[in-house]
């Protein structure tokens, strides 16, 4: 029996590829990838957020840009902040601040009464690593902004790999010495045309002698009969030995049983839903800028990403600007309400007050909606997620991807874990 493969995002298809065996892929939508999906407005493509290509593993990193033409780019990312462009990460580009927030942000990381603190959280962490100035500018408001959700109940996971930086180079960072943060991503690599899409594509060409996609499909009901695993769908049932999950777990406990506490985990499991919208324009305002974070609570955006950076391949052919702007909002919550005309409105005013965009030369608007983008690290999330995985290895199910596994993967790590995942499927007997 072919192994069943639920959903044909990058963790399905590249599950796929990396396993020896055959393997059969149940994808929704029309178009597989999931979240490294690209759409095209006026020929420029973009992404589902702005996707790079990066990784401290070099070979991992090998693995995934091997499958297109990639252009290695230098980052060139900035944070607005009361005006002024600030070089990201924050705590590099201090003497960029107006003087009273380089104080405020100086006095408060050398004299720091928080740094003898455990941290408990992602806001205690943020207060013990950098000291209050920096925090409050920056790191407590953007964090609110991008999660949606107050970073004083979000766990330390998504930060606790961040080093707490010296203080010779926050001196050096204060007086304008040019320091750099990050360096793993100081370069990275993107397609040089297509978008993002260009790596699920490519895993979907190399899986066609051995696996099945079937998409658009919808998956109903999906149940264990003996040593087989039946997924009930609108084009039929499929059986196999073998199930692996690659939908977001909220999506698989819609259409399979389980025990009522965990489903209470299950709906425990806290994630952001994301609008994204992309502005064409005649004039660039902003620079040989890439991407662009706004901590600003009276901005709608979190982010703006110049896709001109990008290359020839994401600019408009006669000229002119194409912003990828971000909005994340949770499910439910008044954001998830706003009607798309209101956030387009809001979004073009906020980009006019900044001086990015002036209404009278924006040329095209494009505006999609996604309900999955990013997992929050609430203080629960561990127990929650653990809780179902842990459940769902019992019955045998295996799990592979940001939302099926509930982690904040980047592509790097899907790929490496699909891989990881196919070996040890085919160190198992077959049916």
């Amino acid at each position: 029996m072919a192994v069943i493969i639920l959903g044909g995002g990058l963790a399905g298809l590249s599950l796929a590829y990396s396993y020896g065996g055959e393997s059969v892929i149940l994808e929704k939508e029309t178009r597989a990838g999931g979240l490294c999906r690209s759409f095209v407005l006026n020929g420029v493509p973009y992404d589902i957020g702005p996707h790079i290509l990066f990784s401290k593993d070099k070979a991992a990193l090998e693995r995934v840009t091997s499958k297109m033409e990639t252009r290695t780019l230098r980052r060139s990312n900035r944070i607005y902040h009361k005006g002024r462009w600030i070089k990201y990460p924050f705590e590099n580009d201090l003497g960029s601040l107006d003087e009273e927030d380089r104080a405020y942000a100086l006095e408060e990381f050398l004299h720091n009464p928080y740094e003898g603190y455990e941290a408990g959280n992602m806001l205690q962490f943020f207060l013990k690593t950098f000291g209050e100035g920096m925090t409050r500018l920056y790191l407590q408001p953007y964090n609110e902004k991008i999660w949606k959700f107050d970073p004083a109940y979000m766990d330390t996971q998504m930060v606790e790999r961040i080093p707490k930086p010296p203080k010779e180079d926050i001196i050096k960072s204060a007086e304008g010495i040019p320091t750099e943060g990050y360096t793993h991503q100081l370069h990275f690599q993107y397609p040089v045309q297509g978008g993002i899409q260009q790596l699920p594509d490519a895993f979907a060409a190399g899986i066609r002698d051995k696996a099945r996609l079937v998409n658009p499909v919808e998956i109903r009901k999906i149940r264990r009969e003996g040593e087989a695993w039946q997924v009930e769908t609108d084009q039929g049932t499929f059986k196999g030995r073998t199930l692996v999950n690659c939908m977001p777990l909220p999506e698989l406990f819609k259409v399979l049983d389980a025990p009522e506490e965990i489903q209470q985990a299950v709906d425990s499991l806290l994630y952001n839903s994301i609008h994204i919208m992309v502005v064409q324009a005649k004039e660039d305002r902003i620079g040989d800028h890439f991407a662009i974070n706004i901590a600003d609570s009276e901005v709608l955006f979190h982010r703006i990403s110049r896709l001109n950076f990008l290359g020839d391949g994401y600019c408009l052919k006669d000229g002119g600007t194409t912003l990828l702007i971000e909005v994340t909002y949770r499910p439910e919550s008044y954001l998830a309400g706003l009607r798309r005309e209101e956030i387009e409105r809001r979004v073009l005013g906020d980009l006019e007050r900044l001086g990015f965009v002036r209404r009278q030369d924006v040329r095209a608007v494009d505006f999609r909606s996604f309900r999955y983008a990013y997992v929050i690290y609430d203080l629960n999330h561990r127990r929650n997620a653990d809780c179902v995985l842990d459940y769902l290895s019992t019955v045998g199910i295996r799990c592979a991807g940001r939302f099926a596994e509930f982690e904040y993967l980047n592509m790097d790590k899907v790929v490496g874990n699909s891989r990881r995942l196919a070996a040890e499927l085919e160190g198992e007997p077959s049916a």
